[in-house]
């Protein structure tokens, strides 16, 4: 698909949720119930794994897992190019 210039700059002022992931584990609906407060919940990622940068459920990049200010971040470590992210954003019709 033909990106036009027009087409880019609707895209650039479009607003997108972006998710950042630390990683998942399976569990059953019965271990989620018996969850109370301070039980730890074992994730998949080994620590200092860093967390998957997700914008509008598809993975456009990893980062490492900062704080400013004491508030988390996310220090940008690799992601899509560019022409990948705008062809994803057409090619999902989410502009």
């Amino acid at each position: 698909m033909e990106i036009t210039t027009n087409d880019y700059n609707v895209l650039v002022d479009t607003e997108a949720a972006v998710d950042v992931i630390l990683g998942h584990t399976d569990i059953t609906v019965k271990e989620f119930l018996d969850f109370s407060e301070g039980d730890i919940i074992a994730l998949n990622k080994e620590a200092g794994g860093g967390g998957d940068i997700f914008v509008n459920s598809r993975v456009i990049g990893t980062g490492d897992i900062i704080v400013i200010d004491e508030k988390l971040a996310i220090r940008v470590q690799d992601s899509m190019s560019p022409e990948k992210v705008v062809n994803f954003f057409f090619d999902e019709k989410t502009v």
